[in-house]
């Protein structure tokens, strides 16, 4: 294993030195992708940088040593090269493939004043002055695309994320050191979506990583609160804070989950390091040991036993919200015998205020595939001596505690006004999200607010509310070949999370005319007489189906 380097401390102008440097060179996804072609992009996507990486050192005239090419060899056309596609070349080597490059090349893409004020802070390093050697950076920087919602500036580059992170798996064949720092993954993007990108005074980043959450929100609030326990991840997200020219809006603070933000806050984000991971011989993941006791990673790993870092985060972020605040975080949590959904722990007897709470768990996994994905995303090789000690040591804890499937979703957290007002619900949905051109985020909004919206409202107003279907909406009836009646109605979402639903004639009629003109009772009479059913009958399965279709976003109501 290979130990990690020491996090650099850069000056707020050096950094934004960087920044314009990587801004001037095109230094986003989009000209990576013209660079180096869509296969080599593809091949990034599914970890593999060597594609990637061959184009760059071709367009640099080199080629790596073991292949037994000179530089003419490998790209004897080097010299016709355009300068900004061979300054992008030495960048992406640099910074995201982790591939030396030789001292003029890094000076030609970022300026040889700025390369030698990089070696001297520590970003940069070379071989000794007797052999310098090519330059390497000790972080890795990458560049993606801002998602959608997020608040656009003005200034060129404010459509491009850079952060910095350790480097990982991508680049490097050995188990990840444990105080690792991860970077752009893909819980962290899926987190990014669900954030709401409404103004707010006062945000929170509970354990803040690298800073990609930190820098986004900050775009949107007036002041943010970066929190984490691994000294490492702050450092680098300090970095990646003032490379956005955003340091004066952050705060940083080390601790432990809630420890270190006493106040109330607008909105409150978090992905937690929420991996079940099992307790028994738990090391710090900083050597090889003849035991091969489980490796701890800081990114990932939170010290507590089984989903217990979750039931903290979810129960705890109610006192730590302001009046109509939200919370939005990721989460690992365990099925089996007598254990409670995530919205059971949410508030308690002593919460004068209330707390709406939705729970939208998007896959399950038993203990072996649930093993196999953590022991693969440290870096472990299949089938070495410590894969199968990872694997035993995982199966014997989750087994140990009766752990049947583990579940993985999304949690959204709601302050209303008090407890009569909250509302729980957890939807089991694998499918989607489908498109949704305001944003996932908004759509999450919508859905809380329509299930306190229900939780308010009486069968009566239910029926006396008019209801609007959404553009997205479509039906699909199924017939064998001949027959007149379907033998199968679905009523499918493109946008909201792409659920389908069973319908029946009679749902299908309803939808059918949800125009936000009449309302349900005023449908189900109609249907009822066109159909010859009862009336009481069809407006009570129009009622529950009602209060499905409302939350998932297939119709809304018309009010006031």
């Amino acid at each position: 294993m290979t130990s990690l380097p020491p996090v650099p401390v850069l000056p707020a102008a050096t950094l934004e030195r960087l920044a314009t440097a990587l801004t001037r060179a095109r230094y986003t996804p989009a000209a990576l992708r013209g660079l180096w072609g869509t296969d080599a992009d593809a091949a990034l996507d599914a970890n593999d940088p060597a594609p990637a990486r061959r184009h760059c050192l071709r367009l640099l005239g080199a080629t790596a040593a073991a292949e037994g090419e000179t530089a003419a060899e490998a790209a004897p056309e080097a010299e016709a090269v355009p300068a900004r596609d061979r300054a992008l070349a030495a960048i992406a080597l640099l910074f995201l493939l982790d591939t030396p490059v030789g001292v003029d090349d890094a000076a030609a893409a970022l300026g040889a004043d700025l390369v030698e004020t990089l070696r001297t802070e520590g970003l940069l390093v070379r071989g000794s002055e007797e052999s310098p050697g090519p330059i390497r950076s000790v972080l890795d920087l990458t560049a993606h695309p801002l998602p959608l919602g997020v608040p656009r500036g003005l200034a060129p580059g404010d459509d491009t994320l850079l952060l910095f992170a350790d480097h990982g798996t991508l680049t490097r064949p050995d188990a990840l050191d444990g105080d690792y720092v991860l970077g752009y993954g893909g819980a962290g993007r899926t987190l990014l979506d669900l954030t709401p990108r409404g103004p707010v005074s006062l945000a929170a980043d509970i354990g803040t990583g690298c800073g990609i959450q930190t820098v986004l929100l900050a775009r949107h609030a007036d002041r943010v609160i970066t929190t984490d326990l691994s000294q490492r991840a702050l450092a680098i997200a300090r970095l990646t804070v003032g490379l956005a020219g955003a340091a004066d809006r952050v705060e940083f603070r080390h601790g432990s989950l809630f420890e270190p933000l006493p106040e109330a806050v607008d909105l409150l984000v978090s992905n937690p390091p929420f991996v079940i991971t099992p307790r028994s011989n738990v090391s710090q993941a900083t050597s090889e040991s003849s035991s091969y006791g489980y490796r701890s990673y800081g990114y990932r790993d939170g010290g507590l036993t089984g989903d217990a870092i979750m039931r903290a985060m979810v129960s705890g972020a109610p006192e730590h919200l302001r009046d109509d605040g939200t919370a939005v975080m990721l989460g690992n949590w365990e099925h089996g015998a007598d254990r409670e959904p995530p919205t059971a722990w949410v508030g308690g007897d002593g919460d004068a205020r209330g707390t709406s709470a939705t729970v939208i768990e998007r896959q399950r996994m038993r203990p072996a595939a649930y093993a196999r994905t953590w022991i693969r995303d440290g870096g472990v090789a299949r089938a070495t001596a410590r894969w199968h000690a990872d694997v035993d040591r995982w199966l014997t804890d989750l087994e140990a505690r009766g752990v049947e499937e583990v579940g993985f979703g999304w949690v959204v957290l709601h302050r209303v006004a008090s407890a009569d007002d909250a509302v729980r619900d957890f939807a089991q949905i694998e499918s989607g999200p489908g498109s949704n051109p305001a944003g996932l985020a908004a759509f999450l909004s919508t859905r809380i607010g329509l299930l306190e919206w229900l939780h308010e409202a009486d069968d009566a107003e239910l029926i006396g509310t008019a209801y609007q279907l959404a553009p997205d909406v479509t039906e699909h009836r199924h017939l064998r070949p001949g027959a007149d009646d379907p033998t199968m109605i679905t009523i499918e979402q493109g946008g909201g999370l792409a659920q389908t639903f069973q319908a029946d004639p009679a749902l299908a009629g309803f939808l059918g005319v949800c125009d936000g003109t009449l309302t349900m009772g005023q449908i189900s009479a109609a249907l009822a007489q066109l159909l010859s059913v009862d009336e009481a009958a069809l407006t009570a399965q129009l009622l529950d189906q009602v209060r499905t279709l409302v939350p998932a976003g297939v119709i809304v109501p018309v009010t006031d």
